[in-house]
């Protein structure tokens, strides 16, 4: 019991030991930014804000557009199902008509064969 307390202090020592020698003293932060010092450098942050307020408004207006473009996708995918749903409704009225229309011509086939010449 003693051997594995001695063990298990020495893997603590150890432990604490390489937590000290390999990691990074914590560094405490400050408060607030430093401001540029110079008016060039103030001038270049101020470009570079309006250069990042442009991208973002470019941004803004693209994803207005495909989101626009999406509403007018569906709108039309619609309309597509719609026209195919009534030519398929043609289409079967069609075909039935044609049905009838050769059964008819079935039977007046049958009727001018039965007549004598």
């Amino acid at each position: 019991m003693k051997r594995y307390l001695s063990l298990i202090i020495a893997l603590a020592i150890l432990a604490a030991a390489f937590s000290w020698l390999c990691l990074p003293p914590a560094n405490a932060q400050s408060a607030s930014r430093e401001p540029a010092t110079t008016p060039a450098q103030q001038q270049d942050a101020r470009e570079a804000a309006a250069e990042q307020q442009q991208r973002i408004e470019r941004y803004n207006q693209l994803i207005r557009e495909q989101e626009d473009k999406a509403k007018r996708v569906e709108s039309l995918l619609e309309r597509q199902e719609k026209l195919m749903d009534k030519q398929e409704t043609a289409f079967a009225r069609f075909e039935k008509i044609l049905d009838t229309w050769e059964l008819q011509q079935k039977e007046y086939q049958k009727y001018l064969d039965s007549l004598k010449k």
